[in-house]
Order: C-alpha cells, then sequence, then structure tokens
C-alpha cells in the first residue's frame, strides 16, 4: 500500500465509512433507486422515509450519497434547491425538538465545587500542578455559571 493509498483510507474512519456503505446500499437495495441520482429522484426518495425515519438519519444518508456522487465523478445532486427544501419540509413537519438536560439543581452544584475544591487540594498534595490547575479552572467557571 502506497502512503497516498494509506492516507486516504486514514482520512474517514471505519464508522463513517461503514454509516456510508450502508446508506449506499438502503438507497439501492431497500429504496430500489439506481445509483448515479437526480434532484427529483432524491426529493422522492426523502418523501418516501420521511415518516419511518429520522430527519438526522435522513440528513446522514443526504452526506452519504452525495459523497458516492462526488467520489465517483458526478455532479452532486444533494445541493440543489429540491433537496434542501425537501429536507426542510420534513424537518419542519417531522422535525423533533432537541431533548435539553434538567438544569442541575443548586444541592448538585454545591456537590461539584466541593469535589473539585477536594480534587484541587488531592492535586496539590501529589504535587500535581496541571491537575489543580484544571480543576481550579473547572470550579472557577461553574462557580461563575450560577451567579449569572
Amino acid at each position: 500500500m502506497s502512503n497516498l493509498e494509506r492516507y486516504l483510507d486514514a482520512a474517514t474512519r471505519a464508522n463513517t465509512q461503514r454509516s456510508y456503505d450502508n446508506a449506499v446500499r438502503h438507497f439501492e437495495v431497500e429504496a430500489g433507486r439506481l445509483l448515479p441520482a437526480t434532484p427529483d429522484q432524491f426529493a422522492q426518495y426523502l418523501s418516501d422515509y420521511a415518516e419511518s425515519l429520522a430527519v438526522t438519519t435522513l440528513r446522514q444518508r443526504l452526506a452519504a450519497l452525495g459523497r458516492w456522487h462526488r467520489d465517483h465523478g458526478f455532479v452532486d445532486p444533494i445541493h440543489t434547491a429540491l433537496v434542501r427544501k425537501t429536507i426542510k419540509g420534513i424537518a419542519a413537519i417531522h422535525g423533533e425538538q432537541a431533548k435539553q438536560a434538567a438544569p442541575l439543581a443548586l444541592v448538585q452544584v454545591g456537590q461539584v465545587a466541593d469535589w473539585l475544591e477536594t480534587a484541587i487540594a488531592a492535586a496539590h498534595e501529589r504535587g500535581d500542578a496541571e491537575s489543580a490547575l484544571r480543576h481550579t479552572r473547572d470550579r472557577a467557571w461553574l462557580l461563575a455559571l450560577v451567579e449569572n
């Protein structure tokens, strides 16, 4: 394997490549469509799967299929107005609100601040200045957020 091949292989993580391969397989096998595809075919594909797949999954599939087109020397139909409007409409109708974690209670913030104080003291005892500074920074950041 040449250096160039090694670098190109290293450019895409194995999980990303697997995900891209699955997107191509889904488009061709499960959806019964052929690549390369036109913007109209992609818009219809999105429409067909809008109710059964999450918007994030559809976006990931579009990214993978767009990359397939570019890698094989075809024009990427994903960035056309039709496909962009279709995915935007799907997101408006089927999109989910991002799940937001509940804020920490003041008791929990106090526990974290106390733990950091203990960690700072332990780091000083060990002579670990780097950890002491990191924990001091984190404690200051935490307490500054609470005051605001």
